[in-house]
C-alpha cells in the first residue's frame, strides 16, 4: 500500500511538471509559430545608428536603449533578416518610435508580427561633491574640473552635493562625474563614503560613472574593483619638473587600446612623435597618482600579459599607463564595464599628471588633451 502511495505521487508531481513546463514554454513562445517557415522567427538584427537592439524571437519584442540625444519621432531603422524576407518598415526606413511599432516580417503568404519598443537614456551629467556649490570647493583642481564639465554640458549639467544626493535626484542622471583632490592624504570625504548605498544602487541599475583623481578607489567603495590592487597612491605636495609627461595608450601593451573611444569618441586626442598623448607641460606637478600595482596576478615582478589577466579577473580593461613604462606594470585608466551584478559601467582615471589646475599659475600646453580625455570619456558612457 505504501509503494502504491509513493508511486501515486509521484505520478501526480511528474504531470504537475509536464503542465507546468507546457505553460512556461507556451508562456516563452508567444507569437512564435512553429507551422511558419524558420526565416520568420528570426531577425538578425535592428539597428539605430550604433546602437542595436535586444530581440527577443521568442516573444516578437524588440527593444532599443538609446543615446539620450535621440529623437524617437524620427529614426532610421537598420534590419537585417534572412534571405527572402520581407520586412515592413522596411530597412532604411524612417519611423517615429515615440509609442510601440509593429514590424511585419513576412515570406509567400505567410507572415508574423514583431513589436519594437524604445527608450531613451537620462540626459544630464552630474557632478557630485562634498562642497555645497562648485564656488565653495576648496581644491583648486577639484574646482575646475567641475566648472569645465558645467561650461560643456551646460543644461545637461547637474552639480549635486552629497548632502542632496539620492536614488531620486539621479533619476534623470546618465553619468556621475566625481573627481577628488586633495593634499597629505589619499581618503575619500566622509560624505562620499555615506551615499555609497545609493552609488551603489545606481551602478547597479545602470547608471554610469567617470572617477577622476583619489575618486577611482570608489570603484573599490561600492564593490566594483574587487582586486585589492589598487596601491600605487600620491598625495604629497609635489615638485617642479621641466619635462612633458605623458600616458601610453597601448605602444607598449600585448593589445593596443589607443583607438579605444576614450581618445577619439568626440575629440581627437593629439600624440607625440613616440605615439603617446602628452597630459602635462614643463613645471610644477602635484603628481597624485591612484594607480593599480599588477604585480601580484601572474609570476613574481610586472609582465607583459597582466592587464589581460586583469581584465579577465575583474572586468576591467586596462586603457592607460605612464609613457614609457614596458612591463604592464601600473594601470592609470581602467574601464570597469557592466557585469552580471552591475549594469553600468565606470571609468576609471587615476593619472597623477591630469591636473586641471596649475599650481605655479603657468598655462598647461596639453590641457586640452585632459579635458578631451574626458570629454570622450562621458560621452562614450553617456551611449553604454
Amino acid at each position: 500500500m505504501k509503494n502504491i502511495l509513493i508511486k501515486t505521487f509521484q505520478l501526480k508531481y511528474v504531470l504537475l511538471l509536464v503542465i507546468a513546463t507546457i505553460t512556461y514554454s507556451c508562456e516563452e513562445r508567444q507569437n512564435y509559430d512553429d507551422e511558419l517557415p524558420s526565416t520568420l522567427n528570426i531577425i538578425e538584427s535592428v539597428k539605430i545608428g550604433q546602437t542595436s537592439a535586444t530581440i527577443d524571437n521568442l516573444s516578437g519584442v524588440v527593444d532599443f536603449v538609446l543615446p539620450s540625444n535621440t529623437n524617437l519621432s524620427s529614426v532610421v531603422l537598420d534590419i537585417k533578416s534572412p534571405d527572402g524576407v520581407i520586412v515592413s518598415p522596411a530597412s532604411g526606413a524612417t519611423v517615429n518610435l515615440t509609442s510601440p511599432l509593429e514590424l511585419t516580417a513576412k515570406t509567400g503568404n505567410k507572415k508574423r508580427h514583431y513589436i519594437i519598443n524604445a527608450r531613451v537614456l537620462p540626459n544630464q551629467i552630474a557632478f557630485i561633491s562634498d562642497a555645497t556649490s562648485i564656488a565653495t570647493i576648496v581644491d583648486e583642481d577639484v574646482k575646475a574640473a567641475a566648472q569645465w564639465a558645467k561650461n560643456t554640458y551646460g543644461s545637461r549639467f547637474v552639480f549635486i552635493p552629497f548632502a542632496d544626493l539620492t536614488i531620486n535626484s539621479l533619476k534623470t542622471v546618465n553619468v556621475v562625474f566625481f573627481f577628488y583632490d586633495t593634499q597629505g592624504t589619499s581618503a575619500l570625504p566622509q560624505a562620499s563614503l555615506d551615499k555609497k548605498n545609493i552609488l551603489t544602487q545606481y551602478l547597479v541599475e545602470g547608471g554610469k560613472m567617470l572617477l577622476g583623481g583619489m575618486a577611482t578607489s570608489y570603484a573599490e567603495v561600492i564593490g566594483r574593483d574587487k582586486s585589492g590592487l589598487l596601491t600605487i597612491k600620491g598625495n604629497g605636495i609635489g615638485f617642479v619638473d621641466a619635462g612633458t609627461w605623458s600616458i601610453d595608450g597601448g605602444i607598449n601593451f600585448q593589445n593596443d587600446q589607443r583607438n579605444n573611444p576614450i581618445y577619439n569618441f568626440t575629440q581627437v586626442i593629439s600624440t607625440d612623435s613616440n605615439g603617446y598623448f602628452p597630459v602635462i607641460n614643463g613645471g610644477y606637478k602635484e603628481d597624485h597618482n591612484n594607480l593599480w600595482d599588477l604585480g601580484p596576478l601572474l609570476a613574481p615582478g610586472h609582465q607583459k600579459g597582466q592587464f589581460a589577466e586583469f581584465e579577465n579577473l575583474y572586468g576591467g580593461k586596462v586603457l592607460a599607463v605612464w609613457s614609457g613604462v614596458g612591463d604592464e606594470c601600473c594601470p592609470g585608466i581602467i574601464e570597469f564595464k557592466s557585469n552580471s551584478v552591475y549594469a553600468g559601467t565606470i571609468i576609471a582615471i587615476g593619472i597623477g599628471g591630469m591636473e586641471w589646475a596649475m599650481n605655479d599659475g603657468r598655462t598647461n600646453t596639453y590641457a586640452s588633451n585632459i579635458q578631451g580625455i574626458y570629454r570622450n570619456s562621458i560621452d562614450y558612457l553617456n551611449t553604454k
